[in-house]
């Protein structure tokens, strides 16, 4: 009988362990009300804000100048990047500046920055996957510069959806 009551009282204090270490994870998943961010296409152009300030009369310091870029949609919507690894390509190679592409991102709630996803340009009209490629490594990248795996060249790279 007391090996019976001893193996009750270990599987007893398993769930215990096992439903306070649950715990925190349930209450987080009820207290969570924030909706979940929308993600959409937005079209147009990315600019640096600078230009964009200097039309409207008002001027960005210049240390600051290089660290904002903008979208500017074809109805005038300035939509500034919010600066990641979503929007790096932009802030890397300048080939993709002031050329019409259509970002898929999310806005930051209660703002108008924009939170870039992935990056699509449009070239004579049709859309195109935009990406940097190893051909060593035969693998994408999404920044200019070299490959985190070998170190070689990445090659930029314009693909027209299917």
């Amino acid at each position: 009988m007391f090996t019976i009551l001893k193996a009750s009282t270990k599987r007893l204090a398993i769930l215990v362990a096992l439903a306070l270490g649950v715990a925190p994870l349930c209450l987080s998943w009820a207290d969570n009300d924030t909706p979940p961010l929308k993600t959409e296409f937005y079209k147009g152009k990315v600019v640096p804000l600078a230009d964009i300030l200097n039309k409207q009369g008002a001027k960005l310091d210049a240390d600051a100048a290089s660290s904002w870029l903008a979208l500017v949609t074809d109805e005038g919507k300035i939509y500034p990047l919010v600066k990641d690894a979503g929007s790096r390509m932009f802030f890397k190679d300048a080939k993709l500046l002031n050329r019409p592409m259509r970002l898929t991102g999310r806005l930051v709630p209660g703002s108008t920055l924009l939170q870039v996803v992935n990056v699509h340009s449009y070239v004579k009209g049709r859309l195109h996957e935009v990406y940097y490629w190893c051909d060593i490594c035969t693998i994408r990248g999404y920044e200019a510069g070299i490959c985190d795996c070998c170190g070689g060249p990445m090659e930029f790279r314009e693909v027209p959806v299917k």
